[in-house]
């Protein structure tokens, strides 16, 4: 089951590498989900990577040893809290996880996507935003991202990834 930690912002990676090394036997599998996105320094666009959720990471572990985990975790200053509610450690829903699983599988990188707009639709050609048109709530063409709204943590959550428009019909 995959859970979420609640970490500080832009601490992300620092917060997973002190994961790995004290508490690997706690969990099977964690990772930042991480997106790519193009940015324009000057004439030149260039590739980044952010986070996608920032201020998240999410573990595969069992029920069980999420609650040691959790409790071994509050003795550092960078993580927040295991997500749960009145005590009880929420593991993300079915959907939530079968996302999870497709970010992981990609090395936890949600690449740029691409796609071409006709009239007032937009149909993804390539890369993970295929079959997930019905997230996209806005497309910023000039900034090449997409304005993505999914069901996660258990509400609704905004984020923005990568997009090429690379036709308009």
């Amino acid at each position: 089951m995959w859970f979420v930690i609640w970490t500080s912002t832009a601490r992300e990676d620092r917060c997973l590498k002190l994961l790995n090394e004290r508490f690997g036997d706690l969990f099977d599998r964690a990772f930042v989900p991480k997106r790519t996105l193009s940015r324009k320094y000057g004439q030149e666009w260039r590739m980044i990577r952010s986070a996608l959720f920032p201020g998240y990471l999410m573990v595969d572990t069992d029920s069980e040893r999420i609650k040691e985990l959790s409790t071994r975790l509050k003795i550092f200053n960078d993580f927040n809290v295991v997500l749960s509610t009145d005590g009880d450690f929420l593991p993300l829903t079915e959907a939530e996880s079968e996302f999870a699983e497709r970010i992981y599988a990609k090395d936890g990188i949600f690449d740029t996507s691409v796609g071409i707009i006709e009239g007032d639709r937009i149909t993804v050609t390539g890369g993970p935003l295929m079959g997930m048109e019905g997230s996209i709530t806005k497309i910023d063409r000039h900034k090449r991202i997409a304005i993505l709204e999914l069901d996660m943590f258990g509400k609704k959550t905004r984020t923005s990834v990568g997009l090429e428009i690379v036709e308009k019909r």
